[in-house]
């Protein structure tokens, strides 16, 4: 709270018992007090981002704001803009449509007064300070001049500007001051002591007593008449001069005021104007930083495209390679293994061909003793081939074993593709984490810009 003697004192945010009722709402954002007030609209919920964006682009040309932008368009309502500007500097909401309002209040305050600062005494808080719905939280200067008035701590509550006209407008105020009201003409004669007359009669008992009378008949009373009118007409005029020093300091007031209410003017549109061009610089240093961004964002991604690119190629070039050289390899086994296979069939089929015609002719004749030992050894040279024939068999079957190595390194090949492509989509993942962070490093750039801007925003306030 303000406690300056000349200023008179204000509640500010947060200071003195909360108020309540129907109609009053409390600030609910945190950290409101640096922001914009199209951003608190967003987080209101009042409008949209795009409204907001569309509001910011159209608020370029000098004497535009957001918010008059998005009121002028329907987008908000004056109570809805109200919210927010009670959300900004922390005060409470209030609706005068719903608020029960202390009429006995607004006598405290004079009418002019409350048109002029477009603020309306609506009641008493718990502390005894007097209630005042205004339309701009940000004129310190007219809360300082009605918290002089009325002689009492102001706690200012935000409200629709067309709510607080139409209040005035019903109010019961403090009587005004005649204006421009003329001075009765006496002849009262001011005594030494300052004191002034009450009556004629003993004003004129005074000039009689202040006047020494000449004598002289009837020639002292045509002087003492003369004294009296000349008496009479100097009172006249100093009357008349009072009452124009009077219009006067009143004419001059009222050029003062106004003098007054235009320079501010002139200060808000000057201020308006700055914001709108710190607004402006700020976006487009946004846009451009952005963009930039963006492209390095944009060569990044190719630059890795490429490389993945390169790099599965180069991998599948390695796999088909292989795949081709192991299948020459299993197939060149196979035709030789078979050409063994065949021989060493045709081989064999011819020997125990042979020896079962032996057989069969050793059956019809006399078996001799040494036809029996020659038999013996075709015998056992025919199952001295038969073993190698199963050795053959057992080299196909290594071989057979080798063609599964084979097919299993394929597999292996496979495998380690299908790991690449793994690797590609956990690269893929990586870069997605970059462009996040890249998007991280613009949104801190935005509130950078943003708090860049607001000092000047402050400052023009």
């Amino acid at each position: 709270m303000s406690t300056d003697p000349l200023m008179g004192e204000i509640a500010g945010p947060g200071s003195g018992p909360p108020l309540s009722g129907p109609g009053v709402t409390s600030p609910s954002l945190s950290g409101a007090g640096g922001r914009f007030l199209s951003d608190i609209l967003v987080e209101l919920g009042l409008v949209d981002e795009a409204q907001a964006d569309e509001a910011v682009e159209a608020a370029r040309n000098p004497g535009q704001t957001p918010e008059k932008v998005l009121l002028e368009s329907g987008a908000i309502t004056e109570d809805q803009l109200a919210r927010a500007l009670a959300e900004r500097y922390g005060l409470d909401h209030i609706d005068l449509t719903e608020y029960p309002v202390d009429t006995s209040a607004a006598a405290l305050l004079r009418q002019t007064a409350a048109k002029r600062y477009m603020a309306a005494p609506v009641g008493f808080a718990e502390d005894g300070a007097l209630v005042l719905a205004v339309s701009d939280p940000a004129d310190s200067l007219g809360l300082s001049d009605i918290a002089v008035m009325t002689k009492l701590p102001v706690r200012p509550a935000v409200a629709a500007r067309s709510q607080i006209a139409k209040l005035v407008d019903t109010l019961s105020f403090m009587v005004e001051p005649a204006q421009g009201a003329s001075q009765s003409v006496s002849t009262v004669i001011i005594p030494p002591d300052g004191d002034v007359a009450a009556d004629e009669p003993h004003a004129a008992e005074h000039a009689e007593e202040a006047v020494p009378l000449p004598s002289g008949g009837w020639a002292d009373e045509r002087e003492l008449s003369r004294l009296r009118e000349e008496l009479a007409m100097a009172l006249v005029e100093r009357d008349e001069a009072k009452a124009r020093l009077e219009k006067h300091g009143e004419q001059a007031a009222g050029d003062h005021e106004r003098e007054l209410e235009e320079a501010l003017s002139t200060l808000k549109l000057e201020h308006e104007r700055a914001l709108a061009e710190a607004q402006t610089a700020a976006d487009e240093a946004l846009r451009a930083e952005r963009a930039s961004a963006q492209q390095a964002l944009s060569s990044v991604r190719a630059k890795q495209d490429e490389a993945l690119e390169a790099e599965r190629a180069k991998r599948v070039e390695e796999v088909e390679a292989e795949r081709a050289r192991t299948a020459e390899a299993i197939d060149a086994e196979r035709e030789r293994h078979a050409r063994e296979l065949e021989a060493l069939r045709g081989r064999l089929t011819e020997e125990l061909d042979a020896a079962r015609a032996e057989a069969v002719a050793a059956r019809e004749e006399p078996a001799a003793p040494a036809a029996d030992s020659g038999d013996r050894a075709r015998i056992e040279a025919l199952e001295r081939e038969l073993a190698q024939a199963r050795e053959q068999l057992e080299l196909t079957a290594d071989a057979d074993r080798r063609a599964e190595a084979a097919r299993a390194a394929h597999a292996a090949l496979r495998e380690e593709s299908e790991r690449q492509a793994q690797v590609h989509a956990l690269t893929e993942r990586e870069l997605r984490a970059e462009l996040d962070q890249v998007r991280a490093e613009l949104e801190r750039l935005r509130g950078g810009l943003g708090s860049r801007s607001e000092p000047a925003q402050t400052t023009g306030e």
